[in-house]
Parts: structure tokens; C-alpha cells; sequence
């Protein structure tokens, strides 16, 4: 689906103009932003010259918090005037939605002055890809495991805090937990979509479910995940229903996770399988490399402040960097498929995390590792507890400092600790209901 699967770019383009064919009539042009949501232009399918020329975007809009309030421009001056940045498409993610069939969607990646820019999500997983080539000569395979809540809508259309499907036990699929079939109709269309969905089942909570990826080349699967999500998103509104990647959108429920699975190649030939099926030098350094740099990871496992009402400790949140066989109580599990299915489980991460930036950073601290023969700890340390613990772990952290580049770094962190310092002064509801007749 991806330039990984497709590199020939004439082949790309020829696939291309044969989709085009198909009687579409809008393209539409998409990019991740910071947070993993999605941007994008529509264009008519006469435009598809200017679409593959580039697509221009304000710098301003990837620098933008939650509700689209950017960074200050007097403290990055290099916004000032809103620049622009081109949206490069990549025609080999060409994609046809099944719940648009007059219609393609295209991924892009941004550059800034002809060259990638520090900005663009996807380029950085390009960056961290290169690097791994370049210093070990491996590439990288992954597969996502995003969950989700499905909540009822109001009159207004508003999403409420009433989840779908009350009834039913994890690990189910029938009409008890899918009462009105709307998971079976949305796994079907995600199915036909083409991006690599695999099983869906029901998860701990009312309303929670989970769907799984295959596993795919590292860019592809991080297309997959944010694809997923948008379209989760989309298939769920359009059926009447709000689809929610909050860590913990309901005291006293389970948080949702996006697990990710990663293995590094060489050729046809998984690294990390060990003859005698037990834990090789280069699945140990891996697992090294991202323990050591586990706090730094933290601000992109755990990237809002709602992800840290998730990570507590307690069930199946760790939040010390452990690591196990087949231990789904650790930070990193190796399943116990071994072979060419040797791999390892990083388990922080949550719903809300970008799965580009977050597959970035796991491939900045295994190439660490691999680089200086980091060994696993027995206990890990602690991870960070506030958004803004994780963010001062990231800026201290020299390896992915360096691998994200200063002005990607203090842009995440400006956006970051804005965030936290609008929840530091908020009033909750449940310091109203505690001290408003206590106090």
C-alpha cells in the first residue's frame, strides 16, 4: 500500500491512474498533524497533476495545539508570516474508502524549502528508518493493536459518556456485545479498505473493542494505524455513533492501548530469531535500548495528560519499563511465537499516542541499543507521571533529542506543557463535588 511495498515509482503512478480509472471523482491528500489526527485537502481528479506537484499547507497548521491555537511566533521565530509547507503525495498509498468508492485518498509527507520537514510525523519515521538502515543495515517490521470506546450520540449529534453495547464479556464478537451490528458492518468495510485489519473482538469494558493490524514494513504499518483510526472515526459517525482513542475516557473502566509489535530484518532474515528460540544479542540490545530510553518514550506512549489517569501500575498499565516472555503485566513482552515471528511488544502506549512519532522513537532507542550492546534490566525504572515529567525525560534524552532534531523537539514540548498547564488551572468537577460544601 505504501512506497515500502511499492518503491518503483513509475509503478506506483501507473497503479495510481488505474484507481483513478475507477470513476473517482475527488482525491483527497492526508498527512498525520503532532497528535496523530488527520489533515488534508480534497481535490477534483483533474487536479491530480497539481496534487503530485505538491500541496501547499501554512507551517502555522502543524504547529498547533488541540484546538488549533499555534505556538507563540516570537518564540519560534521561524513561523513567523505562516511559511509554507508542501504536502509531498505519495502515490503508492493510494486507497480507495469502500464507504466513498468515488473517491481515493492519497498519504503525503511534508517538506519545507525541498527537503523533509522536522514538522511532518510520517518524515520522521522516514528519518528514524534511514538511520537504522544506514548504522546496522536493518529494516523494520511492525503491527498495531489500537483500541477504542464506541459511545452513543445525542439529539444535537453531540458524543455522550453512554457506551454502546452494555452487555457482554471480552474476547466476544456476536449481536450480545454488537447488538445492532454496528462493529460487524464497520470491521467489514475496514476489512475492504485494504489496510491490513485482522480480528476485532470486544475488550474488558462496556462499549471498548479492539481491532488488530498485520503486520507490515514499520511506514506502512504506521500508515495503517492512522488510517484506521480516521477511518473508525468516519465509519462510526456515519452510522450514529462517536468513536473515542481517549487513554481513559471513564473512571473506574479500562484505559484504551495501541500496543505495537516491531522486529528488525535484514533481508529475509529476523534479527531477533534465536536458534534455540530463547533471547538473542540483538533482541536483548533492543530491549536495552528502549528500557534505557523508556522515560524519554513516555511523551509519546503516553502523550496528554488524560494518559496518565491510565498509567497507574495496576493490571495491565505498567508504569515501570519491565520486561518479560510473554508477560502481559510488563512495559516490553516477547510473545512466545518464535521463528520469524520473534518480536517485541512495547505496552505503554495508549490510544491517543501518534503511532508515527511513536514507532520513530521505539526505532531511535533499539538503534541505541544495538549501537552500544545495551543489556535488559531486571526491573526498569519508573516512568515519568505527569506530562510534564515525560517531556523533561525527552529533552534530556541526547538520542532522541538528536533523532527528532531541536526544533521538532521544542515545538512537541511547547504544545505539550501548554496542555498541562490549561489542565494545572482547571477546575475538575471532582474538586467541586469535594470541597465545594467541604472546605
Amino acid at each position: 500500500m505504501t512506497s515500502a511495498a511499492t518503491p518503483d515509482p513509475a509503478a506506483a503512478r501507473e497503479r495510481l491512474e488505474g484507481l483513478l480509472a475507477q470513476g473517482i471523482k475527488v482525491i483527497r491528500v492526508i498527512h498525520p498533524d503532532l497528535f496523530g489526527r488527520q489533515r488534508g485537502k480534497q481535490y477534483p481528479v483533474s487536479g491530480i497533476d497539481s496534487v503530485l506537484g505538491g500541496v501547499a499547507y501554512s507551517k502555522m497548521s502543524v504547529a498547533e495545539d488541540l484546538f488549533g491555537v499555534p505556538v507563540d511566533e516570537t518564540e519560534f521565530p521561524q513561523l513567523a508570516g505562516h511559511p509554507d509547507l508542501h504536502a509531498q503525495a505519495d502515490p503508492a498509498s493510494a486507497i480507495i474508502p469502500p464507504w466513498e468508492p468515488d473517491s481515493v485518498w492519497i498519504m503525503a509527507t511534508l517538506q519545507e524549502h525541498g527537503k523533509p520537514s522536522a514538522l511532518c510525523a510520517r518524515g520522521q519515521l522516514e528519518r528514524a528508518l534511514e538511520q537504522m538502515e544506514q548504522e546496522h543495515g536493518l529494516t523494520g517490521i511492525a503491527a498495531g493493536e489500537p483500541e477504542f470506546y464506541l459511545f452513543e450520540r445525542d439529539a444535537a449529534g453531540r458524543a455522550t459518556h453512554t457506551p454502546y453495547s452494555l452487555d457482554g464479556v471480552s474476547y466476544t464478537m456476536d449481536r450480545i456485545t454488537d447488538p445492532k451490528g454496528v462493529l460487524g458492518r464497520i470491521h467489514r468495510q475496514l476489512i475492504d479498505f485494504g489496510i491490513n485489519v485482522t480480528v476485532l473482538n470486544r475488550e474488558f469494558s462496556p462499549g471498548q473493542f479492539e481491532v488488530n493490524l498485520h503486520h507490515a514494513p514499520t511506514l506502512e504499518a504506521a500508515d495503517d494505524a492512522f488510517l484506521l483510526k480516521t477511518a473508525l472515526k468516519e465509519l462510526a459517525t456515519i452510522e450514529g455513533y462517536a468513536a473515542n482513542f481517549m487513554a481513559k475516557p471513564i473512571q473506574g473502566e479500562e484505559g484504551s492501548s495501541l500496543h505495537f509489535h516491531v522486529s528488525l530484518w535484514d533481508g529475509d532474515r529476523n534479527v531477533f530469531d534465536a536458534e534455540d528460540g530463547g533471547v538473542n544479542d540483538a533482541l536483548r540490545h533492543a530491549i536495552g535500548g528502549l528500557q534505557a530510553h523508556a522515560a524519554a518514550l513516555t511523551v509519546f506512549t503516553s502523550p496528554t495528560v488524560n494518559s496518565y489517569k491510565r498509567l497507574h501500575g495496576e493490571g495491565l498499565s505498567p508504569d515501570t519499563a519491565t520486561w518479560g516472555e510473554d508477560n502481559r503485566y510488563t512495559y516490553l513482552r516477547i510473545p512466545a511465537e518464535r521463528g520469524k515471528a520473534t518480536r517485541v511488544e512495547l505496552r505503554a502506549g495508549d490510544a491517543s499516542a501518534n503511532p508515527h512519532l511513536l514507532l520513530a522513537a521505539m526505532l531511535h532507542a533499539i538503534r541505541d541499543g544495538l549501537t552500544r550492546k545495551l543489556e535488559p534490566s531486571d526491573t526498569g525504572a519508573k516512568l515519568p507521571r505527569t506530562l510534564e515529567e515525560a517531556v523533561a525525560a525527552l529533552r534530556a534524552d541526547e538520542v532522541l533529542s538528536t533523532g527528532f532534531g531541536t526544533e521538532f523537539v521544542e515545538i512537541y514540548a511547547a504544545l505539550k506543557l501548554r496542555e498541562a498547564h490549561n489542565y494545572a488551572t482547571s477546575i475538575t468537577d471532582w474538586e467541586w463535588n469535594t470541597y465545594q460544601a467541604h472546605v
